[in-house]
């Protein structure tokens, strides 16, 4: 006999699962509808309109099961299993919020919603190219939203429901609280969001950096729809401020992960090398290399292969990223990596659908669209292509240091990823970014199609000296002393001068000031890392007699004692009070300068434990911030009493170089968008 239950609140969560399948089904029919009225010539526009209802019910579908996911988040139904899992009564409205895309569901739910509202745009601007455009988008949103249907079909596993019932995660109710019609009563709270993702940070970095993945989608749309259409020039004109778009999206949401990072993770840095950040990055690292190939091509045919390959190489890394993500794979190398929740083969086939998609595509179409022009070596373009080039080689190494427990998965090897992570990633790295900002540096003094080489390279003397000027001051000074340190401080000197000498006194025509400002914020960001992290140290010292485990350990921490004072680093620091409130027990840090005999107070760090019942202690930093410098600190052991505290205190210097080049960065990427809509327009008008 089948149990009765009472209390549970089944509508919203029936409303949800039926949308999710109507808005599945609606996808089919969309992707059908949108082939047959590129296909056949008859009935095209009975076709078209049936497509475009049919588009416009998945999109609804879609709308509608955000808000049946967030009435049941916000009204506190613990019966549904993501509603338990990731939100509880005391947490506030902002982090509820953020309970949304907390979970692998509602992480596939955001990044459906945007990619669909993203296509109602592309339904009123697309118009020719409507249909083979929305013949991929539509293909896409059938993957996307059979990632929540939750169902099992011949032993195969279709997506996870986010409406699932939580005595439906059980075998067998027997011996549970689910053998109780009145069950729901006694589930009075909910697990709780991760105490790391109690960060404003993370209530706006996840949306953004899913917007960036969904507008990616938009210009491999656009190329796949050129091969159909057999069209392989117009196509580009109409990619490009999308990519723009889609560059300014990722690069904001990466920017804005760093930023939680910086404030909410223990290693006093905003980036780690870490296998999920990466997967992120390059995928715009790869967009960056393609929208130099799309502009390149808009003058010259050489470039547009690579441009193909590398704006739909772009969205296949944005679902690889999906996939490293999601389907466990990282779980022991990443911190951000969701467990195998037993979709691993579904997002493998979402992937090599589009990877085969896109092999079949070019290859077929490859005769037609590689009609080489002769290149010439002292030109814009050339230089733009090679750079371009170093950026895909940079992706390259990135990619397939991070895939290394793939390989090990589908191979059975057992190759160790690199235990220095930090030091691997950047010994590659840093000849790449000095190769791309000397292309940089270059590009400045040159224009399209053939340059003089003598009045080029006269052109690169005053630059040149003056970088070569600042370098010497610098080793004289002893601010950099290591040899790798001076060639990278060189390059990144040069590119900065001879873009500024561009900016002012305009040395290339035409002269395009967004990109002059993008690349800008590119040097000054790249600049920002190497002053922070190669002047970046430890200032707290172990002063006890205490041991705090191993050698680095006991040299980096501090402890100190309630009410005491003690000297570190031209700073006398003490330990004032702790406050606990729930699970959560900051630390009053105040750092004093001392002025005969009055201690003046500077400012105050507060520190946090979070005693977290399911994740054990979680850490949190804080940081107070300067002009020229940041103050980190972060408890790095828990005490049983509140009569201690073991410090780590990090000095980063000239962090702000860094966040000032990327807001330059993104100002640049804005202005150019901008201005790209600004001309279609006023073409189309």
């Amino acid at each position: 006999m089948s149990i009765q239950y009472v209390g549970e609140h089944l509508f919203p969560g029936e409303v949800g699962k039926f949308f999710i399948w109507f808005g599945f089904v609606s996808a089919i029919l969309s992707t059908t509808f949108y082939l047959l009225a590129f296909y056949r010539k008859k009935n095209t526009s009975i076709w078209l309109r049936s497509a475009r209802i049919s588009y416009v019910s998945h999109a609804f579908s879609l709308i509608t099961v955000v808000f049946a996911l967030y009435y049941l988040i916000f009204k506190h139904y613990f019966e549904y299993v993501y509603v338990w899992e990731y939100s509880s009564i005391d947490l506030p409205i902002k982090y509820i919020i953020s309970c949304f895309w907390a979970g692998q569901e509602g992480s596939f739910l955001i990044w459906g919603l945007w990619q669909a509202l993203i296509g109602l745009i592309l339904l009123r601007i697309a118009r020719q190219w409507e249909s083979p455009v929305m013949i991929v988008f539509s293909f896409s949103q059938v993957f996307v939203t059979s990632m929540l249907l939750g169902v099992d079909f011949l032993g195969f596993k279709i997506g996870t429901s986010p409406f699932a019932l939580l005595r439906d995660t059980v075998d067998t109710v027997q011996g549970t609280i689910f053998a109780l019609p009145g069950y729901v009563k006694m589930i009075t709270d909910g697990n709780g969001l991760n105490p790391l993702l109690e960060n404003f940070w993370m209530t706006i970095h996840p949306p953004i950096l899913f917007l960036g993945y969904a507008l990616s989608l938009v210009p491999f749309s656009y190329a796949i729809a050129s091969f159909m259409k057999k069209d392989y020039y117009t196509w580009v004109g109409r990619a490009i401020p999308w990519t723009l778009f889609a560059l300014l999206m990722l690069g904001v949401g990466i920017l804005l992960g760093g930023a939680w990072a910086y404030v909410s993770l223990t290693f006093g840095g905003f980036w780690s090398w870490d296998p999920v950040e990466n997967s992120s990055l390059v995928p715009w690292i790869t967009l960056v290399a393609g929208l130099h190939f799309l502009l390149i091509s808009r003058r010259q045919n050489f470039a547009m292969i690579a441009a193909y390959i590398m704006i739909t190489l772009s969205y296949i890394l944005v679902l690889y990223a999906s996939f490293l993500t999601r389907s466990g794979v990282l779980a022991n190398t990443s911190a951000h990596s969701f467990g195998d929740n037993g979709m691993t083969a579904q997002l493998l086939i979402y992937l090599m659908a589009f990877l085969i998609l896109t092999g079949i595509m070019i290859g077929v179409n490859f005769k037609k669209v590689n009609r080489f022009k002769k290149e010439i070596l002292f030109s814009r373009e050339f230089w733009i292509f090679i750079g371009a080039l170093v950026l895909v080689l940079a992706a390259f190494q990135i990619i397939i240091t991070t895939s290394i427990p793939v390989v090990n998965r589908l191979f059975h090897s057992n190759i160790a990823p690199p235990t220095d992570r930090v030091g691997i990633y950047n010994r590659w790295q840093i000849p790449y970014v000095m190769l791309i900002a000397g292309f940089i540096a270059s590009c400045q003094f040159l224009k399209y199609d053939k340059n003089e080489p003598r009045l080029f390279f006269r052109k690169l003397l005053i630059p040149l000296a003056i970088s070569i000027a600042i370098i010497i001051f610098l080793i004289v000074g002893k601010v950099i002393v290591q040899l790798n340190f001076i060639f990278f401080a060189f390059f990144l000197i040069f590119a900065l001068v001879s873009i500024l000498e561009n900016l002012f006194f305009q040395t290339s025509r035409p002269r395009n000031i967004p990109a002059i400002i993008s690349h800008l914020g590119f040097i000054v960001f790249i600049l920002g890392v190497f002053l922070t992290f190669s002047n970046s140290v430890v200032i707290s010292a172990n002063t006890s007699k205490y041991d705090f485990g191993d050698l680095k350990t006991n040299a980096e921490n501090l402890m100190l004692v309630k009410g005491d004072t003690l000297i570190m680093d031209g700073f006398h620091i003490s330990y004032i009070d702790s406050r606990k409130t729930g699970n959560v027990t900051h630390y009053q840090i105040d750092f004093l300068k001392k002025s005969g005999r009055k201690y003046i107070h500077e400012f105050t760090l507060n520190p946090s434990v979070n005693i977290h019942p399911r994740m054990g202690a979680v850490y949190n930093p804080d940081t107070r911030h300067f002009i020229d410098r940041d103050f980190y600190a972060y408890v790095s052991s828990a005490a049983n009493s509140s009569e201690y505290v073991v410090l780590k205190v990090i000095m980063n210097p000239y962090i702000n170089v860094l966040w000032a080049g990327a807001l330059v960065l993104m100002i640049g990427f804005s202005w150019a968008l901008l201005r790209r809509a600004r001309h279609r327009w006023l073409s189309n008008n």
